[in-house]
């Protein structure tokens, strides 16, 4: 069963895709999604990547945190790792997000009092480390929750871009009405996604600000700004990238969190 990032990002909000053949046809939004998303979440069946989330908030205060993301495909579902390293005060805090073919199982490792509890519920509409994302935000969604509609084709800047409408069916639990998202022809490479909420009104948008490339070609987003409509950003830098790590999959246990 496929997932769809509600993000297009999960924890590492990045994204590698090779590229596609071409279509003797205009592809349908199915198929723009499934170039889209012909990775996991980090790009690889199995990697890392220390990335470093800059927030404002709209008030102008500014917070960094830094953070080690380890990802991996086990039995066909993803598994992240995300640990914080800096500010001194939050290093050691952990949160493991584990793709099930229901809901997502999110943990969270509190490494003052050493415990691990479960994010749930209404918890997951809360802010993920202070930041605009939330711990839904960085969740994998059942593709089968949403309907998929292939809009007009835009431009972003000179940049010719397909325009994919997701909306959620109503028996979903999403906090978006619908989702729209702006990929790139050359490459299916989705440079902007934008959230509506249940009032029908731009909730948040993300924006894809830089490319890099991985050591074998593979091109990947290097750093994206989530900019909610009331103001405010946060800023999310890939600062390193390894494909292909080897890595156990103990590693993604709950019961290993802060070991």
């Amino acid at each position: 069963m496929r997932k769809l990032p509600l993000l297009i990002a999960a924890a590492a909000a990045t994204f590698v895709v090779h590229l596609p053949a071409a279509h003797a046809d205009e592809p349908t939004a199915d198929q723009i999604i499934d170039k889209a998303l012909d990775q996991n979440a980090m790009g690889f069946k199995s990697g890392e990547a220390h990335i470093t989330l800059h927030v404002e908030d709209k008030a102008g205060a500014k917070r960094v945190r830094k953070l080690d993301v380890k990802s991996k495909k086990i039995d066909g579902l993803t598994r992240t790792l995300v640990t914080l390293t800096s500010p001194k005060e939050v290093k050691g805090q952990a949160f493991l997000f584990a793709e099930q073919k229901g809901e997502d199982d999110v943990w969270m490792y509190v490494p003052a009092f050493k415990v691990t509890r479960r994010i749930e519920g209404g918890q997951k509409k809360g802010s993920f480390l202070g930041s605009h994302f939330t711990y839904a935000d960085l969740e994998s969604r059942d593709i089968k929750d949403s309907k998929y509609e292939k809009l007009d084709d835009a431009r972003i800047g000179k940049i010719p871009v397909y325009v994919v409408q997701a909306t959620p069916k109503k028996s979903s639990d999403s906090d978006y009405a619908r989702v729209l998202v702006y990929v790139r022809k050359s490459d299916y490479i989705p440079l902007k996604v934008k959230f509506f909420d249940h009032d029908k009104k731009l909730a948040k948008t993300l924006f894809v600000e830089k490319l890099d490339k991985t050591d074998d070609g593979q091109t990947y987003a290097s750093q994206m700004t989530l900019r909610p409509d009331g103001g405010g950003h946060t800023t999310m830098t890939i600062d390193a990238l390894k494909s292909n790590v080897a890595i156990p999959d103990a590693a993604f246990s709950k019961d290993q969190l802060g070991k």
